[in-house]
């Protein structure tokens, strides 16, 4: 590794005979500040470098570039599949002709039958049209050209007539027989009409009829006699059908001519003042200038009144006949004497003829009364509309001739608009001029062409327009709608509902076929293309949908199949087309390699359309036409492109195209040995994984198919065709990763990643090369768990394997450079720190393979397979962790060398500290071992990431620990202040190594080392009483802790007397004493000492009498000790019952001891009464245990203090008598 050398790159550890401050220095207590001031420096530059528990991968802009160009760039190339495959499938979009204007839909539709006028039908239609606008009827409404000679000219220009032809067929038109005008006459209803009957209510009907212009006014219906001898009589009201207001007499020549079918009358509304009669009438007008409407409404009472009356009109001949009738019909509606039956008058209105719009007209009219001095309430509703009729010797109620004449005229105004438009007739809204409109509105009201016959007549000319010149589908569902809002079932004759359905079957056949080319026609790419597809889907989705189609076409098929089998049929042309044209395209030489550019192309452009209909096409189909347009699609094409790519992959693979998972594994490591016997390495191309990228994509589509339909999808078992593949890329890219790590390690340079840390790119290169493994198996996303278990595995090995050899490289190149030598100055240097870093990362790189390459699923899916999944668990995880294991320990020899070196230094300072003056404080006297700690962190702390810093702190705290528990054991026993200061030391060692919360973990500074020492020296800045009451505790804790019973039991009864101050013990017996005599018995008897002796300074030792030759002496006996309550709580006060075996000729053996805690006793805290009311209470029996490093041996070490060496001697006296 090439290291820079700069200023300050080494650190040098001090040596053992450097310059040091004398202890008394009176700047001490300064420098402790700064100190403590540059502890937190240190932590701080170091703070900025926290890492997570996460790995993330060091900034790739670090890379050696001559290392992955040594291989090629192979790992790159694999990685870059993914980006490189969607780029891929956008091309594939592009050259699909998407990035184009879309064709016309010409290109691509059926072809309607043509249907043109022949010559003379062409003149017969325009003469008509001359015709319609000469006779033109009604006053002009809004929307509609007043001007008879703009709508020559339109019709001139709409049919292409020149001024001669068009002078000549006016003539012509001019000729003809003048047309009788109608009118139209609705009674729909009438309100709030005046009472007549009894029970609130009238009967009312009404009676209607023209008066002609060319007569005067006059009462027409009654005798001029009689209407003025008529008068009002109670009872009854005098009625006469007249004119309202006329005095005058009728003209008798003019009564001549009456004719008597202009009277008409509605039928009886029963009891009611609203009437509701919808009747509509029909009258030929003479003069619709001058004529009149003339409407009575009357009650109806008599059997035989005015409206029967009116009905035999009809049946009247002549002037005469018809003076009579009128005569009987006023005489019929005047009061009959004898009866008293009346039809009352109820009101008239007269309505002028001349006014009527073309349009027609609908209104309320207020009723009239025959004179001024008539009572008349109520209004009328009526409807009047103008027509023609001409005498041609056909039914009125025929007019199919009409019907088809409007048709073919708003097909040549349709197609003169379009033409107006030159290239852009998808522009045209369908809207015609207002002459265009006025004469086909003249043409409908002239003919008698009813709302419902225009709406089809429309339908029909526009529908077969826009297959020849494509205009907006809005247009044509907006005359859907309109033909399905006026279509009742008697609105068509069967000719019109004939020619409605061929023009409806030629639509529908004209829109699925370009369904069935959509991709060309409607392109995803163009917003337009997309609204047009939706507009006339709807069309057809509604032409479906509404009654008249049903009504004419009952024997269709459904809308559904239909489009099926539109679908399948562009599918399978459009699949067989670009096919063909991958094959086609294919250039190379190598034909293996054309067969798999050409499945890749393939798949790509089926990737590509599969997109395109996800996000665009079946969200339409299935908001229309309630199709699933990805399922039948992906059916089609995944069966077609699984044959494909089994013929082409069998042809490019061979006999490994079949073998299994474990057959092939086997085959690549025998092909690599070999290869690498001979000196070679195995090639790896990128073709075959490109395939395999686009077919995973591909397969990814059937999640939009139902979930029960999944699993019969073919493809779906692509990855079993790459099994060959996948294995030997394994092996490959364990060959370039080995290389790729010893040309990582040969042209390593230091590279500072982020601020203050350095390693160097050897550790980026490898740590990218782990990843771009795992990222690219991550990529390949094996579906089958259990097939991927075998390759994983191999995986795992190999990163792990080009981890730990890694590590070996970096920690050998750091040993060829002198790092363990033992001769010299050892330095801590910038490229220790980046050694370690180095590793240190190096290893992270494997914490992310148990979650990316899927351990615990591949776990899963074994134990659901063999029922048991812990030996691949432990495969797996043991591979990973052996390898970071591994890591590790080169890492802390690394780490442990830092510390070994400083050892000698930190046993020198730790030296001073425990030798200084009693009078020097622990911030100085600890003085020096911070400073050198401090300098020598500096580099280390700036250069190594913060767990290795880390390590190297936890390194260091042990070797301190260490040196103080060896100098506190192996040094000169000292006077407990000083034992004081080296304590208070310790806690200043853990505010620098904590550093507030910026250095190690609290949980790693109290370690079990920590712990022990703290005890340690907690136990020699004692003083002897109270360690000796320690020692007691000590014994206490014992005694809790002891279970066995190997030393037999001792009950006894204990409590304390608050009233006597007194301490009662009751010793009953003892149980499975040891046997200490020679014929397997003891003489057991029972000692009683209140310890310690400096707390019961006066008490004196009490014992029980000897029981003989017996394992289970009964003592049963009663001690008293005179006691305060104070002696009792005091910390170490315990009462020691030792039991001994009685000797008479040599000294007493020891049997075993209890210790009783005092402050625990019944009575000290609270008075008790009833001491033989007391539990029996059993201790088990313990021998005298030594504890290393306890109280005892603190008090033994202090030779030259009389109360610790006589307490010494007592407890070692003991514990020469114990077994």
């Amino acid at each position: 590794m090439d290291v820079p050398s700069s200023p300050g790159s080494h650190l040098r550890v001090k040596s053992p005979h450097r310059h040091r401050r004398r202890h008394h220095s009176p700047s001490r207590t300064g420098s402790g500040s700064d100190l403590r001031q540059s502890r937190q420096v240190t932590v701080v530059t170091n703070s900025g470098k926290q890492e997570g528990d996460e790995f993330e991968l060091p900034p790739r802009d670090y890379q050696n570039p001559l290392v992955q160009e040594s291989d090629g760039n192979f790992f790159e190339s694999f990685t870059a599949l993914s980006w490189r495959q969607a780029n891929k499938r956008l091309r594939a979009t592009s050259e699909d002709g998407h990035d184009r204007h879309p064709p016309s839909e010409a290109q691509f539709a059926v072809k309607p039958k043509s249907q043109h006028l022949t010559k003379n039908e062409f003149e017969l239609l325009y003469i008509e049209v001359l015709y319609t606008i000469k006779h033109k009827i009604g006053t002009t409404a809004g929307g509609h050209s007043p001007f008879i000679q703009d709508l020559y000219q339109y019709a001139q220009e709409a049919f292409g007539i020149s001024p001669e032809d068009h002078a000549h067929l006016l003539a012509r038109a001019t000729e003809e027989k003048p047309p009788i005008v109608v009118v139209n006459i609705t009674v729909i209803k009438a309100k709030d009409l005046e009472a007549k009957d009894a029970d609130g209510f009238s009967d009312p009907y009404c009676m209607l009829g023209i008066w002609p212009g060319r007569l005067q006014d006059g009462d027409v219906f009654s005798d001029e006699d009689e209407q003025t001898k008529s008068k009002e009589k109670k009872g009854s009201i005098t009625r006469k059908l007249s004119m309202p207001g006329s005095k005058k007499k009728r003209d008798k020549s003019a009564r001549d001519v009456i004719p008597a079918k202009y009277i008409r009358s509605t039928n009886v509304v029963q009891n009611t003042l609203n009437p509701v009669w919808n009747e509509r009438f029909r009258f030929d007008l003479e003069d619709v200038h001058s004529d009149r409407l003339h409407l009575d409404i009357w009650d109806h009472d008599d059997e035989f009144s005015v409206i029967e009356a009116a009905k035999k009109l009809n049946e009247v001949k002549g002037l005469s006949g018809l003076g009579r009738y009128f005569k009987q019909v006023a005489q019929s509606a005047r009061t009959t004497k004898c009866s008293g039956s009346v039809d009352d008058f109820l009101g008239c209105v007269t309505i002028a003829l001349d006014d009527i719009p073309s349009t027609g007209k609908e209104r309320w009219i207020s009723l009239e009364g025959r004179t001024a001095r008539s009572n008349i309430q109520g209004e009328i509703k009526l409807k009047l509309s103008l027509a023609t009729r001409e005498d041609r010797g056909i039914p009125e109620d025929d007019n199919w001739t009409d019907v088809r004449q409007h048709e073919d005229l708003m097909s040549v105004f349709v197609q003169h608009e379009v033409r107006k438009m030159d290239d852009s007739p998808s522009k045209w809204r369908g809207d015609l001029p207002k002459a265009a409109m006025t004469i086909l509105h003249q043409h409908a009201i002239q003919g008698d062409v009813t709302d419902a016959q225009q709406a089809m007549c429309k339908w029909i000319a526009y529908s077969r327009k826009h297959m020849e010149h494509h205009f907006d589908y809005r247009i044509l569902l907006k005359l859907l709608g309109e033909l399905d809002r006026l279509w009742t079932p008697d609105s068509f004759s069967r000719e019109e509902e004939e020619c409605l359905a061929e023009s409806f079957k030629q639509f529908n056949q004209y829109c699925l076929s370009l369904l069935s080319k959509q991709r060309e026609v409607f392109p995803t790419s163009c917003k337009q293309s997309i609204s047009r597809l939706e507009a006339m889907m709807q069309c057809l989705a509604n032409v479906y949908s509404i009654d008249v189609f049903r009504r004419v076409c009952p024997f269709e098929k459904e809308l559904l199949p239909e489009v099926k089998v539109a679908i399948k049929k562009g599918t399978q042309e459009w699949y067989d087309r670009i096919s063909h044209l991958r094959q086609a395209s294919s250039k190379s030489g190598d034909h293996e390699e054309d067969i798999i550019q050409r499945l890749i192309e393939l798949t790509n452009h089926l990737n590509a359309d599969l997109v395109s209909a996800s996000l665009t096409y079946n969200l339409l189909y299935e908001q229309i036409f309630k199709v699933n347009y990805c399922d039948t699609t992906y059916r089609q094409l995944e069966k077609w492109l699984s044959a494909d790519v089994f013929k082409g992959l069998q042809e490019e693979l061979g006999e490994e195209f079949n073998k299994d998972l474990r057959q092939t594994l086997s085959k690549v490591e025998s092909r690599s040995e070999e290869a690498s016997t001979r000196g070679s390495s195995l090639i790896m191309g990128t073709c075959l994984f490109e395939l395999y990228l686009a077919l995973q994509e591909f397969c990814n589509f059937r999640e939009n198919l139902p979930n029960g339909d999944r699993r019969n999808v073919q493809i779906v078992r692509y990855y079993q065709w790459f099994r060959f593949v996948v294995a030997n890329w394994i092996e490959v890219a364990r060959q370039k990763s080995l290389q790729r790590i010893v040309k990582a390690v040969e042209l390593d340079k230091v590279a500072e990643v982020s601020e203050g840390t350095k390693y160097s790119t050897s550790a980026v290169d490898v740590c990218c090369c782990f990843s771009q493994m795992t990222e690219f198996w991550k990529q390949l996303n094996w579906p089958d768990l259990l097939d991927a278990f075998p390759l994983v595995q191999k995986l795992a090995e190999d990163i792990s394997k080009g981890a730990v050899m890694y590590a070996d490289m970096i920690h050998q190149k750091l040993k060829d450079e002198g790092y363990y030598d033992e001769v010299g100055q050892f330095d801590v240097t910038e490229q220790l720190c980046i050694t370690i870093n180095n590793i240190e990362q190096v290893r992270r790189a494997l914490k992310p393979l148990p979650e990316m390459l899927r351990f615990a699923d591949i776990q899963r899916a074994v134990e659901a397979s063999n029922g048991t999944g812990k030996g691949c668990k432990f495969n797996l995880s043991t591979i990973v962790k052996e390898a970071d294991e591994c890591m590790v320990r080169k890492i802390k020899t690394v780490v442990d060398r830092v510390a070994d070196k400083m050892r000698p230094d930190i046993k020198k300072d730790v030296f001073h500290l425990n030798w200084a003056p009693e009078s020097v404080p622990a911030d100085d006297a600890i003085g020096d071992l911070l400073t050198y700690l401090d300098s020598n962190l500096l580099t280390m702390n700036k250069n190594l990431l913060k767990t290795n810093f880390d390590r190297i702190l936890l390194s260091l705290w042990m070797e301190v620990l260490a040196e103080f528990k060896e100098t506190i054991l192996k040094e000169e026993p000292r006077q407990p202040i000083l034992y004081k200061r080296m304590y208070d030391a310790i806690e200043l060692l853990v505010d620098f190594f904590y550093a507030n919360e910026k250095g190690l973990q609290m949980q790693k500074i109290q370690s079990e080392q920590y712990k022990e020492l703290k005890e340690l020296l907690s136990l020699h800045k004692l003083n002897t009483f109270p360690l000796i009451e320690v020692f007691f505790d000590e014994k206490l804790q014992q005694q809790k802790e002891c279970t066995s019973k190997e030393y037999g039991i001792l009950n006894v009864r204990m409590c304390y007397r608050q009233d006597s101050q007194s301490l009662l013990v009751e010793v009953l017996n003892a149980k499975d004493v040891i046997p200490l005599d020679a014929n397997g018995l003891s003489d057991p008897f029972v000692l009683l000492q209140l310890c310690p002796e400096h707390v019961f300074p006066n008490v004196t030792i009490q014992k029980t009498n000897i029981v003989k030759k017996t394992l289970n002496p009964i003592f049963e006996e009663t001690f008293e000790f005179d006691i305060t309550p104070e002696q009792c709580r005091h910390a170490g006060g315990v009462l020691v019952m030792t039991v001994m075996d009685h000797d008479y000729v040599f000294q007493n053996d020891f049997a075993g001891e209890v210790y009783v805690s005092l402050s625990d006793l019944p009575g000290v805290e609270e008075e008790i009464s009833g001491f033989d009311a007391l539990s029996i209470t059993s201790f088990p029996m313990m021998q005298p245990k030594h504890k290393e490093n306890g109280a005892l041996d603190v008090l033994a070490a202090r030779s030259w203090d009389k109360d610790a060496d006589e307490f010494v001697k007592k407890r070692k006296k003991v514990e020469e008598q114990a077994v």
